[in-house]
């Protein structure tokens, strides 16, 4: 469901494709809602025909692309939607489960496996990292866009709204780096332990 809502958010700051809400997922707001094309369109549709967004050919675009806006009706359901209480999934971690039944297999598997997870985290925070910066020096293209439309003295809290998520993303990495890099060494004293107790046999 908060697909629907995070489209509605990207076109509360500026108009677009179904190509270029696409290409946003892809990018800056996947960062938290990962989406694919064939579930952005659908939902676009289905968006347009409850009347929360209205599209129209857009004439600059060679290839003839619908431009979508939001309109009242949907700026009030993506407010009700933000302010509401945030309604959490239940936990799917693929990782930890692949953790808890890996005690089957060679300690060297179990190094990989928490190194992979390491760099798949540094990956992570490398991206979040990059886009913060962007959103503090004025280099992020919807944050622009979102600014422009505000009146100045909302400015600090519109950029502090942003900032907060990203700042959640990074401390999240930062954490499971963090984390993996502690259960690396604890599995190396354990190793070193079975060796010891091994040669005093």
């Amino acid at each position: 469901m908060s697909l629907r809502y995070a489209i509605l958010g990207f076109l509360g700051s500026t108009p677009g494709t179904g190509y270029m809400i696409a290409r946003e997922f892809a990018q800056g707001a996947g960062a938290f809602w990962s989406a694919l094309p064939s579930q952005i369109y659908p939902e676009l549709r289905e968006l347009e025909q409850l009347g929360w967004i209205s599209g129209e050919q857009d004439d600059s675009d060679r290839l003839g692309r619908r431009l979508f806006r939001l309109t009242p009706v949907g700026a009030t359901a993506l407010q009700a939607w933000v302010e509401a209480p945030t309604d959490y999934p239940p936990e799917r971690d693929p990782e930890r489960v692949k953790l808890i039944f890996l005690d089957r297999s060679d300690p060297d598997l179990i190094r990989h496996h928490l190194e992979s997870h390491i760099a798949h985290h540094r990956e992570k925070l490398a991206t979040w990292q990059s886009m913060r910066a962007a959103m503090t020096d004025g280099s992020h293209r919807q944050m622009a866009a979102r600014l422009a439309q505000r009146p100045k003295r909302e400015h600090d809290l519109v950029l502090l709204t942003k900032l907060l998520a990203y700042d959640g993303n990074i401390a999240r990495a930062e954490l499971e780096i963090a984390w993996a890099e502690g259960a690396i060494a604890r599995l190396e004293v354990l190793c070193e332990r079975q060796v010891s107790k091994v040669e005093q046999v």
